[in-house]
């Protein structure tokens, strides 16, 4: 969810009429945060690369962090950016063409698409194009892309650079995460009661909602998503600005972090580090609408080797 869409959730807070106080509870694992970057414009999207680079999208560029403390470097310039993935080569795949214009109109006539750019020299080609909106993007297992429309209900499916628009249907479907054994995607859903639909990978007609907040938390926002390890989702909640953690048997909501700015300046992404390199992967990194980067530590479980 981009920030010209901030007034979209405040409409949708006003109608809900829920109370200024969000139901979630703090989750049980202590963490610390910090602010590695501030003022760096209105921040998209988020993503740690498997050399332990920090990819993050801002105001029409792609961005590279190589260590927390050093300055962030413009990669390439991006039309309205969108999600982010990282492909088979560690090419960076970014959406562009995220807008609200795009993606009022996108579930018909496909005007975004995906750009694979070059992490170190920065040139860039479209890999994609006919997409609805490509606001949240992930790269499966087999090598397929899926992108979401907000402002719409297609969930596009990229396979060799062709794009299937309208693969599968979630309500204003946002961020994306794909669980550990490659069947099932989950989207955060954002201008309607806060909730993360699951799509069954190989039967994309099978659509269920995997949490609904409590009524309480209806106006939350949720936006971009991401999944540890261990399969916990993360999930920015921009309304709220808080960060979400859902996982368990029934699958629970608690808050990672809290007393964020909500819209619309509030938590628009987050990531989960990597093995390699100054971003470790028990800890989240998070961008904001109001141009921070935020690491919090211990959030996320990391992979066995």
């Amino acid at each position: 969810m981009s920030r010209w869409l901030c007034a979209l959730v405040g409409a949708a807070v006003a109608l809900t009429g829920a109370p200024a106080a969000l139901a979630a509870p703090d989750c049980p694992q202590p963490t610390t945060s910090r602010v590695l970057l501030s003022d760096q414009g209105t921040l998209e999207s988020v993503i740690v690369d498997r050399r332990g680079r920090l990819f993050f999208t801002t105001d029409g560029f792609l961005m590279r962090l190589d260590r927390p403390g050093a300055q962030p470097r413009v990669v390439t310039t991006v039309q309205n950016p969108g999600g982010l993935a990282i492909d088979e080569h560690g090419d960076v795949i970014v959406g562009f063409g995220n807008s609200a214009g795009n993606g009022a109109v996108g579930d018909v006539t496909g005007p975004s698409g995906l750009l694979r750019v070059d992490p170190d020299t920065g040139a860039s080609q479209v890999y994609a194009t006919g997409l609805s909106m490509a606001n949240g993007v992930v790269r499966a297992p087999d090598g397929a892309y899926y992108a979401t429309n907000d402002l719409g209900s297609n969930v596009d499916r990229v396979v060799n650079g062709v794009t299937q628009r309208g693969w599968a249907h979630v309500d204003s479907g946002n961020g994306e995460a794909i669980d550990s054994t490659g069947r099932w995607l989950y989207v955060a859903q954002t201008f309607r009661p806060a909730a993360i639909a699951r799509v069954d990978l190989m039967n994309p007609a099978n659509v269920s909602t995997y949490v609904l907040a409590d009524p309480p938390d209806w106006p939350a926002g949720p936006d971009g998503m991401t999944i540890d390890a261990a399969d916990r989702l993360f999930v920015a909640a921009n309304g709220a600005g808080q960060i979400w953690r859902v996982d368990g048997t029934p699958p629970r909501i608690c808050v990672v972090l809290r007393g964020l700015p909500g819209f619309p300046d509030g938590p628009s992404a987050v990531a989960v580090g990597a093995r390699r390199g100054p971003f470790p992967p028990t800890n989240l990194y998070v961008v904001t609408f109001d141009g921070h980067l935020i690491e919090i530590a211990n959030a996320a479980i990391a992979a066995r080797r």
